[in-house]
C-alpha cells in the first residue's frame, strides 16, 4: 500500500512541525508527506522549511496564492497521484497523531474502499463524522460511532475533511474537491458526490487524530469572515447538492436571512456580523465564490 499525508499550512508552522514531528516518529515509516504551503509570509514559511523534521518522505510545496483547504488539498492530491499513492490521507495541520497511527490505519484502510472517515479527538469527545442537515449555515459533527452497514452508507452523514482517507480510484469517479468553496463544505459536498456515484463511504473508530479545541483557521478568519464564508457556502452547498424542494427553498431561506440581518442591523445588534452574513448571500447571489478579498 502506497500512502500520503497531505496538510496544508497557512502561516500555522508552528503547529504544522508539531503534526510532522508526530508523523516522523511512527513505528511504520513507509508513506509520504505532502505539506502544501498555502503562500504563507515569509517568515512563517522558513520556519517550516528550516524546522520541520528532515527526510525523503517530506515534500514541501509553496503556492503562490492562498487556495484555501480545497484549492490546496487538490495541489497535493494531484502530486500523491503522480507519485503512484493508493491512498491519500487528508488531515489538518493543528492535529497529531500517536506513533501507531499509519501501522493502525494501513490496516483498517486495508479491507476498504471508497472513503474512510477518520475519528477526530477534539473538545473531550470523539468525532467520527459530520451531520448533513440542510438549510443551515454550518454542519455539525456526530460523536456516536456507526456499525451498521446501513448507517455507513447513509448519505445524511459525512467524511471529516479534517482526517479523512480516499482510495485513488474515487477521483476517477468524482474529481478533486469543489474549489469554489475555499473553505467550508467541501468535505460535505464530496462525500455526497460520492455516495451519488456509488462510492462506498465507511467510518472507522481506530486510529484517532488529536484535534486542537480551537481551529487556528477560525481565529486567523477573524468571526465577521468566518460568518461570511459560512452563509455563502451554506446557500452553495444546498443549492448545487439539496433535493428539488431543497434547492427551491433556498431563496425564501436566504430572503429570511437577509430580512433577519437588517432588523438586526437597524437595532445595533452586531452589526459587524450581520453585515458579514448580508455580504455572503450576495456573494452567493452574484456567484463570487473562492476566495473572498
Amino acid at each position: 500500500m502506497h500512502l500520503s499525508i497531505i496538510t496544508i499550512n497557512y502561516n500555522g508552522s508552528v503547529d504544522t512541525i508539531n503534526l510532522l514531528n508526530s508523523l516522523a516518529d511512527q513505528t511504520d515509516k513507509d508513506f509520504q508527506i505532502i505539506v502544501v504551503d498555502n503562500a504563507s509570509v515569509e517568515e512563517d514559511f522558513s520556519a517550516l522549511g528550516g524546522s520541520a523534521p528532515g527526510g525523503n518522505n517530506i515534500l514541501l510545496i509553496r503556492n503562490e496564492k492562498n487556495l484555501g483547504f480545497s484549492g490546496g488539498n487538490n495541489i497535493g492530491i494531484k502530486k500523491a497521484l503522480e507519485n503512484g499513492s493508493n491512498w491519500v490521507v487528508l488531515i489538518n495541520n493543528d492535529t497529531v497523531v500517536e506513533s501507531s497511527f499509519i501501522g493502525a490505519l494501513k490496516a483498517k484502510l486495508g479491507g476498504l474502499e471508497g472513503i474512510v472517515g477518520i475519528p477526530l479527538a477534539e473538545d473531550g469527545y470523539t468525532a467520527y463524522y459530520g451531520l448533513i442537515e440542510w438549510l443551515k449555515p454550518t454542519l455539525r459533527h456526530g460523536y456516536n460511532p456507526l456499525y451498521s452497514e446501513y448507517l455507513r452508507r447513509n448519505r445524511s452523514y459525512y467524511s471529516i475533511g479534517a482526517a479523512m482517507a480516499i482510495h485513488e480510484n474515487v477521483f476517477d469517479e468524482i474529481g478533486l474537491l469543489d474549489e469554489k468553496y475555499f473553505l467550508y463544505f467541501e468535505d460535505a459536498d464530496f462525500s455526497l458526490r460520492a455516495g451519488r456515484a456509488s462510492v462506498p463511504i465507511n467510518f472507522i473508530d481506530e486510529p484517532k487524530v488529536q484535534h486542537k479545541e480551537v481551529s487556528k483557521t477560525n481565529r486567523k478568519l477573524g468571526n465577521p469572515l468566518l460568518l461570511r464564508y459560512h452563509y455563502r457556502n451554506a446557500l452553495y452547498f444546498n443549492q448545487k447538492n439539496g433535493p428539488w424542494y431543497i434547492k427551491i427553498l433556498v431563496w425564501p431561506w436566504s430572503f429570511w436571512i437577509i430580512k433577519k440581518q437588517i432588523f438586526k442591523i437597524i437595532f445595533f445588534y452586531r452589526r459587524d456580523e450581520s453585515l458579514a452574513i448580508l455580504s455572503g448571500v450576495f456573494d452567493f447571489y452574484k456567484n463570487k465564490m473562492g476566495k473572498i478579498v
